[in-house]
């Protein structure tokens, strides 16, 4: 009886998760197959001719801090910057985007989700963005996150996106803290 009730406990767990032949890891505890060799945040743009010369960062570190661009071998995911200026008061967007990497695809099944971290100068519409306002494509996932600056000059935003990309083997469940500086005139 107890068997067969832990039986049923672990097939619900592979239906809820969307992956077919591997009992998925705890969504608390992200993992993936090339963590091992951890993923390196992407450079900005800016930043690229200093980050070719400056020495491989401590991608243990940089997950710690954040960063504006990941990639893996699953998956890419970024914070993309506003596309128009902003201005102190005034409504502005930046978006999370996923992008799975065959042949991984984004596990629409899982409880994809942004929890954004208060920061001086910034306020958000929602501190917690669930998977109701992401726009699902098989192959990537795109959040936007509204806030507002209530000052000029550069402002942070950062939260911790938590999600999943599968193959028909496996599923990875990430966590990844992201950040992106923003400015208002």
């Amino acid at each position: 009886m107890v068997a067969t009730r832990l039986g049923v406990v672990v097939i619900g767990t592979w239906v809820l998760l969307g992956c077919s032949k591997e009992t998925p890891q705890a969504a608390e505890e992200p993992h993936s197959a090339s963590n091992a060799a951890a993923p390196q945040p992407a450079p900005k743009a800016a930043d690229a001719a200093s980050a070719a010369a400056a020495a491989p960062v401590d991608s243990a570190a940089a997950a710690q801090t954040g960063a504006a661009k990941f990639t893996d071998t699953g998956f890419d995911l970024s914070l993309e910057a506003p596309k128009a200026s902003l201005k102190v008061g005034q409504a502005g967007t930046v978006q999370v985007v996923l992008a799975a990497k065959a042949p991984f695809h984004v596990n629409d099944k899982y409880p994809i989700k942004l929890k954004l971290k208060e920061t001086p100068g910034v306020k958000y519409d929602n501190l917690v963005i669930g998977k109701d306002s992401v726009k699902l494509e098989p192959m990537k996932a795109v959040m936007p996150v509204s806030f507002t600056l209530d000052a000029a000059g550069k402002h942070t935003v950062a939260g911790q996106f938590a999600f999943s990309v599968c193959t028909e083997d496996k599923c990875l469940m990430e966590k990844r803290d992201l950040l992106l500086d923003v400015s208002a005139e």
